[in-house]
């Protein structure tokens, strides 16, 4: 019999960490110094990071580069870039701040996302990692391409924390083991990751809506495959542009974004690369959250 988290339980833990996409500033912390980010700007990244679930940050674009990243992660107190276990096997080495960027000339084995120019639907980083394990990302744009390339995040917290209050049966569903199935499709892996998509760990909610091309939702898993698709319907009407719980934007060169990977959702439109113009972003991934949590 799948086991669901009950309603009290999961208000309870919403109230722990509400986020909102209302509030969120226009502009970024711009950080005067790459190599050196100041408390203050630390600070105010943390304090929109925690309020609005993501931070935006300006570096001078000369200035960018892996360290950068590292910089960034170091003064936020991220803790050490998490490589995936899937990402050392089979002999692939991977970098502690991955390279996103399609290769002028394109090879079979290149990376499903990292090495194209398709774009990316919702989802949450960490594919076979369990739910909450990577709780945040950084993401820094070094060049953009000719065309394309928008960055969309979900405000999926939020957006349960009002499924709940609509129909709790529906976002209960969605809390069931197995409802969500994530499979591995780089370096020759087919693993897969089975679990919820909503689970309150410790005193929060944590989120794990994913609906990129490589993620299965199993309604059937679940005590009430009606409810689980009542609630994934009206996630799907959440996501949708104009929605107080989505947003759009292009990231700047030189632009970071850091993101919770345990509240929201992100993704990207396709892009095109052109003479002088290719997009380049660089990632990591953490294991706490800014601030040390």
């Amino acid at each position: 019999m799948p086991l669901t988290t009950a309603p009290d339980e999961l208000r309870s833990a919403i109230c722990t960490t509400p986020t909102s996409f209302a509030t969120a500033p226009a502009r970024p912390v711009a950080v005067a110094d790459a190599r050196q980010v100041s408390e203050a700007e630390a600070a105010e990244a943390v304090a929109r990071y925690r309020l609005n679930g993501f931070a935006l940050v300006q570096f001078t674009p000369e200035e960018c580069g892996e360290d950068t990243v590292e910089h960034l992660a170091q003064a936020l107190e991220l803790g050490e870039p998490f490589v995936p276990p899937l990402y050392t096997k089979a002999g692939y080495a991977s970098p502690r701040v991955s390279s996103i960027s399609a290769p002028e000339v394109q090879e079979d084995s290149r990376h499903p996302h990292f090495e194209t120019t398709v774009g990316q639907d919702l989802h949450c980083d960490g594919t076979l990692q369990d739910i909450g394990v990577i709780k945040s990302a950084v993401l820094l744009c070094c060049s953009q391409g000719a065309e394309g390339g928008e960055s969309f995040v979900f405000n999926a917290h939020a957006a349960f924390a009002e499924l709940l209050d609509t129909d709790p049966a529906a976002a209960r569903a969605l809390t069931s083991p197995g409802v969500l199935v994530r499979r591995a499709t780089f370096n020759g892996s087919d693993e897969a990751n089975r679990g919820p998509a909503f689970a309150v760990i410790g005193d929060r909610l944590v989120c794990r809506y994913c609906v990129d091309a490589t993620d299965r939702w199993e309604t059937s898993a679940v005590d009430d495959p009606v409810a689980a698709g009542r609630g994934l319907e009206f996630l799907r009407s959440a996501r949708q542009e104009g929605s107080p719980y989505s947003l759009r934007f292009t990231l700047a060169e030189g632009q970071a974004i850091v993101m919770d990977n345990t509240r929201i959702s992100h993704g990207r439109s396709k892009y095109r690369d052109g003479p002088g113009r290719r997009r380049r972003l660089l990632r990591s991934l953490h294991l706490r959250h800014p601030g040390g949590g």
